[in-house]
């Protein structure tokens, strides 16, 4: 799931902070939501057959490519749900990369990633709330 997050929010390598806050959002989604489990399989099950590996054996821009090629990206459209023959696809556009997403950008790595120096909920510089900006 890192790997297929990796090529969805950055045009670049994660970096051990980022791998590590999508690693954490993956574990914290299987072991607390039910049915996350199962889409995560089902989404690395779709990602190795189209890619005829481990998905994260490839390269990034192999990954890249594929992802492109297949469409995986969260804009679905109405006539998606009609016209998708693998449902199995459309919950990994539906549900898995949005989510990944969010995981990415819910993460201290991904909020630093926007410019901020602290992650949503974590406290930063009291100062800073008790004072006037300059």
């Amino acid at each position: 799931m890192v790997a297929f997050a990796e090529v969805l929010v950055e045009e670049r390598a994660f970096t051990e902070a980022e791998r590590g806050g999508v690693a954490d959002h993956v574990d914290e989604r299987t072991e607390y939501h039910p049915g996350y489990l199962a889409l995560y399989r089902t989404t690395a099950a779709v990602l190795d057959s189209h890619a005829g590996t481990s998905f994260a054996l490839l390269d990034r821009d192999a990954r890249t490519r594929l992802m492109l090629a297949r469409r995986w990206l969260p804009d679905v459209h109405s006539r998606d749900y009609l016209l998708t023959f693998d449902r199995r696809e459309l919950a990994l556009r539906v549900f898995a990369a949005p989510d990944l997403i969010e995981g990415f950008y819910d993460s201290p790595a991904g909020w630093a990633s926007i410019g901020y120096r602290q992650a949503r909920g974590r406290c930063g510089d009291l100062l800073r709330y008790t004072q006037p900006e300059a």
